[in-house]
């Protein structure tokens, strides 16, 4: 892949994650309330650093998109969102976003998410894309509520599906068709 996209909604940039974002992506992953339903937890800016670095290398890769979120008004970074990964074999792209606490309860994600899924299911997409899935931890309801809201659809739990923090997790499955997308 060449170029990075730039996506713009009303009130957000999404741009690609620079090394100046590394104590900005400390402070979200390092607290604990951001983290509480993730499998990453920082303490030390070199974590943030080696995250944005693998971050590039995988977009140049072609393996994922990873957009940092930031606010047009003051171009600060408040959260980061993106395709995590792409399964080829089924035209698959898992998503994944996440918000500094500060941000939370303004539809910052729901903007976010609403044009990664726009973009995923465009031409812009380096994937051939037919569905989108979201892994959701047990309890996590403003992310469930989220996913609903924009139209994705609960495939089921897949039961101790991850491993992070000492502890086996069951994750919600949720996921929106091409099909449906294009319907809406």
């Amino acid at each position: 892949m060449s170029n990075f996209p730039i996506i713009e909604t009303e009130r957000l940039i999404l741009n690609e994650q620079t090394i100046d974002d590394s104590k900005s992506i400390l402070a979200m992953f390092s607290d604990n309330d951001v983290t509480q339903f993730y499998d990453l937890h920082f303490s030390e800016e070199n974590e943030a650093l080696a995250l944005i670095n693998s971050d590039i290398i995988r977009f140049k890769e072609s393996k994922s998109v990873r957009w940092a979120i930031r606010e047009k008004s003051n171009n600060n970074l408040i959260g980061s969102c993106g395709i995590n990964r792409f399964d080829e074999s089924n035209d698959v792209a898992v998503i994944g976003y996440e918000l500094m606490k500060n941000s939370w309860g303004k539809g910052f994600a729901t903007e976010a998410v609403v044009k990664v899924v726009e973009y995923s299911f465009s031409n812009q997409s380096p994937k051939l894309i037919n569905k989108i899935e979201a892994y959701v931890m047990l309890g996590n309801t403003a992310s469930i509520l989220l996913l609903e809201r924009i139209g994705f659809q609960c495939d089921g739990i897949l039961r101790q599906h991850g491993k992070w923090k000492g502890s086996y997790h069951d994750l919600k499955v949720f996921s929106l068709l091409r099909s449906d997308f294009i319907k809406a």
